[in-house]
């Protein structure tokens, strides 16, 4: 997603990209939205069952996620939808993504430092 969907956002014709974006956006949701929750839910209950520093860390993690989805990202989308492909915002969509990714590998990784700790 990062390194080749996003990216050609801006290869897609203006004339056409309010439309395509729209669709995208509808379709990755169904896939994305579970995903978040799932992951924000299982970091809530990791730290319920178990107060801990890992636990705490792993919440603050998957709540940041959320924070710069609804808090960045989203905009950004209904910004692109509402405009067209416009590069400056597509930059800061690239770049507000590339800060979900990395965040969503920490936890990745954390969640396997764990896993082979126990």
């Amino acid at each position: 997603m990062q390194t080749v969907v996003y990216p050609s956002f801006v290869h897609i014709e203006a004339a056409s990209f309010k439309s395509w974006h729209r669709g995208y956006t509808q379709r990755m949701g169904y896939i994305v939205a579970p995903l978040m929750i799932a992951q924000l839910g299982l970091s809530l209950s990791l730290l319920a069952s178990q107060s801990s520093f890992q636990n705490g860390l792993h919440a603050c993690g998957a709540a940041a996620t959320w924070l710069v989805t609804f808090l960045v990202s989203v905009p950004l989308h209904r910004h692109l939808e509402r405009q067209g492909n416009q590069q400056n915002t597509i930059r800061k969509l690239v770049l507000s993504n590339w800060i979900r990714t990395t965040l969503w590998t920490l936890l990745f990784a954390q969640s396997l430092v764990r896993h082979y700790q126990a």
